[in-house]
């Protein structure tokens, strides 16, 4: 397993989990708690949630939902002053992620002081990783088609296996996209990519899950989103345990202590990684 470097923050087997905060600047965002467009509270917020053991928090300026239109890179640039307002005025030290598909944001972002990128795109746009690589920058990579606007619209373990290994930098991070990115993507989908998490392990480099109140562990527990937490802090635990090192999240306290738990009490070596594959 490559261990991976954000701004000095390393990421892999032989670290502890690490926590990804969420921030959002965007108004159609859906989770109205992360949601700030004034840099005064959307930095209070996130000093807020460097208090509660955020190692990384990752700056959105558009929702991913399919429900809205993509916005163009010169949208997301216009989006991006209040982000950077945002880190200057925070008041806390933390490792600041932007997310975005687009390589001219990722570098603007990268160049104004952030330290490494999410893109939700899996590289679709093919400057991303030399634009992150030239930067020294970690950079995420969603499991997606090579389609700027399809973000995360894979359903197979095998097909997100084969999008994850293409074009993988020394400092990327590897995230199998859960979640409903897709029409097509069904809850028995998620099921099945959880179940199979470890086999991900075999692309050697770290693995960012977002799993934080998903519908797939709602249906199986029969709760709404405003009461998935446990839900949400058991299936850390166990992400963890398949190999996890990262967990994004917009409940930073109680997922840290899950996560720990997760890497601290679970199996202390992983299966192979190839055996199911």
């Amino acid at each position: 397993m490559q261990t991976v470097e954000a701004a000095g923050l390393p990421i892999g087997d032989d670290h502890p989990p690490r926590v990804m905060g969420v921030l959002n600047v965007s108004d159609e965002s859906t989770y109205d708690p992360s949601v700030f467009t004034d840099p005064d509270e959307a930095a209070s917020y996130v000093d807020g949630l460097v208090e509660e053991g955020a190692d990384i928090v990752d700056i959105g300026l558009e929702s991913a939902n399919k429900r809205f239109e993509v916005l163009s890179a010169d949208e997301e640039l216009d989006r991006l002053d209040t982000a950077l307002e945002t880190l200057d005025r925070t008041a806390r030290d933390a490792v600041f992620s932007i997310e975005t598909r687009y390589h001219e944001v990722a570098a603007a972002a990268l160049d104004a002081g952030f330290d490494m990128v999410n893109d939700i795109c899996g590289f679709a746009d093919p400057e991303m990783a030399p634009t992150c690589e030239a930067r020294d920058a970690a950079v995420v990579k969603m499991a997606s088609p090579p389609d700027l606007t399809r973000p995360g619209a894979l359903t197979s373990v095998d097909e997100i296996h084969d999008a994850l290994a293409r074009d993988l930098t020394d400092e990327t991070i590897v995230d199998p996209a859960f979640g409903g990115w897709s029409e097509a993507k069904t809850l028995d989908d998620d099921r099945e990519i959880f179940h199979r998490l470890g086999e991900f392990r075999d692309l050697a480099r770290p693995m960012l899950v977002s799993i934080n109140r998903k519908n797939f562990l709602g249906e199986v527990v029969g709760r709404e989103t405003d009461e998935r937490l446990p839900a949400s802090l058991a299936a850390t635990a166990l992400a963890v345990e398949r190999g996890a090192n990262v967990i994004r999240t917009h409940d930073v306290a109680e997922t840290r202590d899950a996560a720990l738990i997760g890497d601290a009490l679970g199996a202390s070596d992983l299966a192979d990684p190839t055996a199911q594959r």
